[in-house]
């Protein structure tokens, strides 16, 4: 059974070959994309097992991301192939209107993975885990999902399953104050929880770092991870707190870089990482996921991983 566990959505990326709006792109790029599927398939990378329980459409784009999880070892029989719903889509618009960013058009609507119920709830599955993670993403999908989100979570709780939240708001999923009313009991379960100054904003009002910990340590929150951007990141766990500065690299696509972080903090975590050296390599991930388009392709191993940290801290000089 893998160690890490996760339930959300999976789909098929259309990644602009050319920047500026879509009406003047003619040619895009295929990928399988989708926040948890990322975290999975980097976790695997990085040496930890992991096993998604999503929906897929009875489709080649869903044939398509099932072979992909199955290219990168992530456990699959929790997979369900739907017949009567589509595989999301979306289209990644490159370097427009901010330079450097990239923006997202979906068609997921009614598609197979918001379908997701309470009967997709494996307990036995999320029982076998060392970690359960979930992402604001997959609630928001549908009220089913919403359901079978918090049912899996409680699944988690009840069988002494550590879990992990990244909040994850996208605000053309659901409005703030759903967002929040949703959210925000979820974090008072959570073990672990990824968020941002713009996310604890709409969730607690805050959006100060260090305030942010402290309110959902208070919580009951064991450990909190604040991505913030250009300006890096900031950790606290039991007691101890870390900062780590952006790791400059040229910026192709920055899609998928928050999921690639929150995998090498996870799974780095679960190998025994100090907390500053996981969020050095949260951020190390995620500087290589920004360099390429997709969401995962340049997620490394966990040897390739070392190397780059080791020559962001001037240890490597070059390779041979």
């Amino acid at each position: 059974m893998p160690d890490l566990v996760t339930m959300g959505e999976l789909m098929v990326q259309f990644n602009a070959v050319t920047r500026g709006p879509l009406r003047n792109v003619s040619l895009f790029e295929k990928h399988a994309a989708g926040a948890e599927g990322n975290v999975a398939i980097g976790a695997t990378r990085l040496g930890v097992s992991s096993g998604v329980i999503t929906r897929v459409g009875d489709d080649e784009f869903g044939r398509f991301l099932l072979a992909t999880l199955r290219a990168e070892n992530v456990e699959t029989s929790h997979v369900t192939i739907d017949g009567n719903s589509p595989t999301g889509i979306y289209f990644v618009q490159r370097g427009y209107p901010i330079p450097e960013r990239s923006s997202s058009i979906y068609y997921r609507d009614n598609s197979a993975a918001s379908k997701l119920s309470s009967a997709d709830v494996d307990e036995a599955y999320i029982r076998s885990a060392k970690v359960f993670h979930i992402t604001g993403i997959t609630p928001a999908l549908s009220d089913s999902a919403k359901e079978a989100t918090i049912l899996a979570i409680k699944c988690a709780k009840q069988c002494q399953v550590l879990v992990s939240l990244d909040t994850n708001i996208r605000l053309k999923l659901w409005t703030e104050k759903n967002a929040r009313s949703t959210l925000l009991p979820l974090c008072k379960i959570a073990d672990i929880v990824f968020t941002s100054s713009p996310d604890s904003k709409i969730i607690l009002s805050e959006d100060d770092p260090k305030r942010i910990a402290e309110v959902l340590h208070g919580r009951g929150v064991r450990t909190v991870v604040v991505k913030l951007g250009g300006k890096g990141a900031f950790a606290s766990s039991k007691g101890a707190t870390a900062t780590q500065p952006m790791i400059r690299t040229p910026v192709e696509d920055p899609t998928g870089a928050g999921d690639s972080f929150a995998a090498a903090f996870l799974a780095t975590q679960l190998k025994g990482w100090a907390l500053q050296r996981s969020l050095r390599a949260a951020a190390a991930t995620a500087s290589l996921v920004a360099t390429v388009r997709g969401d995962y392709e340049s997620i490394p191993d966990i040897g390739n991983l070392e190397t780059l940290m080791d020559a962001e801290q001037g240890k490597t000089e070059y390779l041979r």
